[in-house]
């Protein structure tokens, strides 16, 4: 999926304000994938793969860093402790393999419409996990942001009155937290993160009011954080959704009738193109051959550079 840095960005902060309206801490996801997609005209379903395939790395990070927490406080044996990590784990790894094993299945059994998307969207995990190197830079944003995050929490439970704790001990609630917030029970987790890090801070001895204190304080921070992706996808993501409106527009599709077929001769070049995009990407991820691949991606590139060259003239 050719996706430049700056339009990764702007798709990470826009998942992260519709966050905040989706139940749990990872329906903005479902956006980002949607966003990729639509900006990069690839397969809906393979973008899904991708960005599953993203989180699910970037949570691994996340459950790194909160066993690390745990064994140095040596709270691993508490059931408030290792049940989230190891459901945690299972549902990351264990059930992203049984997943993808079982949509290869479905893809190969019925070659159908929705058989081909589940397999595009097996794909799409696939892919992203083969790539070695990008799955280690994912993985050192992540540890990075995570480690970024809990140096954050520990000024914030200062600010809160949370004395003498180190490092580890907001890393193991930071990430227990995020696990149990990240169950779709209420919008953002709001309330379910706040109790589970009360929960957890009373292991270590803290009072209730500071530890609720400190949990309001990260949600305050959350929110502050998202609510530039609002702005962001108004002036980048949202844009998409108007080029369409455009082509939809200019084809005359809305007011053709029901019965009468399309005239690819009288579809507007613009649209073509596009088209024609999305139909040799998906051939592209279909073909196994390593001389159609080439010749396939040779193409693209041309298309690529057209539609560019159209917008241009069009802005």
């Amino acid at each position: 999926m050719p996706f430049n840095w700056r339009d990764a960005v702007a798709a990470f902060y826009t998942g992260m304000f519709f966050n905040l309206f989706l139940p749990g801490l990872v329906g903005g996801d479902a956006v980002r994938a949607l966003l990729a997609a639509r900006k990069t005209q690839h397969s809906l379903a393979s973008s899904f793969g991708i960005v599953y395939a993203d989180r699910t790395v970037g949570f691994v990070a996340m459950l790194l860093v909160g066993t690390w927490g745990a064994l140095s406080l040596h709270l691993a044996n508490s059931q408030l402790v290792w049940q989230p990590l190891v459901l945690g784990a299972l549902f990351a790894i264990g059930l992203t393999a049984v997943m993808v094993a079982l949509a290869f299945f479905i893809s190969q059994k019925w070659r159908n419409q929705w058989g081909e998307r589940i397999g595009r969207f097996a794909n799409g995990i696939v892919a992203f996990l083969q790539r070695p190197n990008t799955g280690f830079v994912v993985f050192t944003i992540a540890l990075t942001y995570h480690l970024s995050l809990t140096a954050t929490l520990m000024l914030l439970g200062q600010a809160a009155g949370i004395k003498a704790q180190p490092f580890s001990a907001y890393a193991m609630v930071m990430a227990i937290a995020t696990v149990i917030g990240s169950l779709p029970i209420t919008l953002h987790g709001l309330g379910v993160r706040e109790l589970a890090s009360v929960k957890l801070w009373a292991l270590l001895n803290v009072p209730p009011e500071q530890a609720m204190l400190w949990a309001l304080l990260w949600r305050v921070m959350a929110w502050l954080v998202s609510l530039p992706g609002g702005l962001i996808y108004l002036l980048w993501a949202d844009k998409t959704v108007w080029k369409d409106l455009q082509v939809l527009a200019e084809s005359g599709l809305k007011s053709r009738p029901k019965n009468e077929t399309a005239d690819p001769f009288t579809v507007p070049k613009p649209q073509r193109v596009e088209i024609a995009i999305a139909t040799l990407e998906q051939l592209l991820e279909e073909a196994d051959d390593e001389t159609i691949r080439e010749a396939l991606l040779r193409r693209l590139e041309q298309l690529r550079e057209e539609r560019k060259q159209i917008r241009r003239a069009s802005n």
